[in-house]
């Protein structure tokens, strides 16, 4: 189990027609908001002899150079900006960060009043791409964290756990970010085993990110089946998109034993359409031709809240 540790580190969507889960709780105050992205493969420009990360180089395949490393990271920190809406977010959470330096150049480019610390380490995944956690260290402290990983399942990205407090209130929150095995691996076993070390935490609030599969699939049955409830999801589309090709692969999911409930928004950033009126998302890449854009998946924006009353804090004179 982790040991305790200190780091130093709305945009309102009309529900589309696909909408999976309950309806929410209408009227509930004192949310709290977290975001989430796979920002589609966001490399420096330096090649990791450690990684196969050869390709974003200014002399590899895909021609990364400095001009288009920060072009993706000003798109990405604007797309974070328009899921965040007039909220400053409380929680973000992302996957496809190769290393600090590409997390720390990312949140320079950040509203400097959104006051952010950062939890990440390089994990194991061949390509050198990490899930990372940024939170709002002005009003959480972060309690515990462990980066979690199936130990017969090398070359895979790891699961970030997090327990944060907040600093006025003292309502707790904990969770995990994930980045299940990509679907050039079409076993569903994989993502199922790759979710084992989860079961060891018995009291964890939620858990979100990019699971490579559909919330109504094989893994989301599997979930229901260990106390793990879909969040109301308001997707138009998907969440990512290959060309005209949709897919449904990111979603949030609560605890069934949680004080918190939580619906997800998918944020229509870098959103093109082609000829025929077909919509896309403007990726960094498609089929190996640079476009510019930001990621081939859409911002996320979950919304958490508790019934329970909060106490009341007096103010000091």
């Amino acid at each position: 189990m982790p040991a305790p540790i200190e780091l130093l580190l709305a945009l309102a969507l009309t529900p589309a027609p696909f909408a999976l889960g309950q309806p929410a709780i209408a009227g509930v105050q004192d949310s709290v908001h977290l975001l989430w992205w796979n920002v589609e493969n966001a490399f420096d420009t330096l090649d990791d002899p450690q990684t196969r990360d050869e390709a974003f180089t200014p002399s590899g395949s895909k021609e990364w150079t400095s001009k288009r490393y920060y072009r993706k990271l000003r798109h990405i920190a604007k797309g974070l900006r328009t899921a965040a809406g007039s909220t400053p977010p409380d929680f973000i959470g992302l996957c496809e960060i190769e290393n600090a330096t590409v997390l720390a150049d990312l949140v320079r480019q950040l509203p400097w009043e959104w006051a952010i610390w950062t939890c990440h380490q390089d994990s194991p995944d061949a390509r050198g791409i990490d899930v990372a956690v940024l939170y709002a260290q002005d009003r959480w402290r972060l309690d515990s964290i462990d980066f979690l990983h199936a130990s017969d399942l090398s070359g895979s990205r790891d699961i970030v756990y997090t327990a944060f407090c907040h600093k006025q209130t003292g309502q707790t929150l904990s969770g995990f970010w994930v980045h299940l095995p990509s679907q050039r691996d079409p076993r569903i076993a994989q993502r199922i085993r790759a979710l084992e070390p989860i079961r060891t935490y018995p009291h964890v609030d939620f858990l979100l990110g990019d699971l490579n599969s559909h919330p109504e699939g094989l893994l989301g049955a599997n979930l229901q089946a260990y106390n793990w409830s879909c969040m109301p999801s308001h997707v138009r589309w998907g969440t990512y998109a290959f060309g005209s090709r949709w897919s449904f692969l990111d979603s949030g999911w609560r605890h069934n034993s949680s004080k918190w409930h939580g619906e997800m928004h998918a944020i229509p950033f870098g959103i093109r359409h082609y000829e025929d009126h077909t919509p896309s998302i403007q990726a960094t890449f498609y089929a190996g031709r640079y476009c510019g854009g930001a990621s081939d998946h859409l911002p996320l924006r979950f919304t958490l809240w508790t019934c329970e009353p909060l106490p009341y804090i007096y103010p000091s004179n």
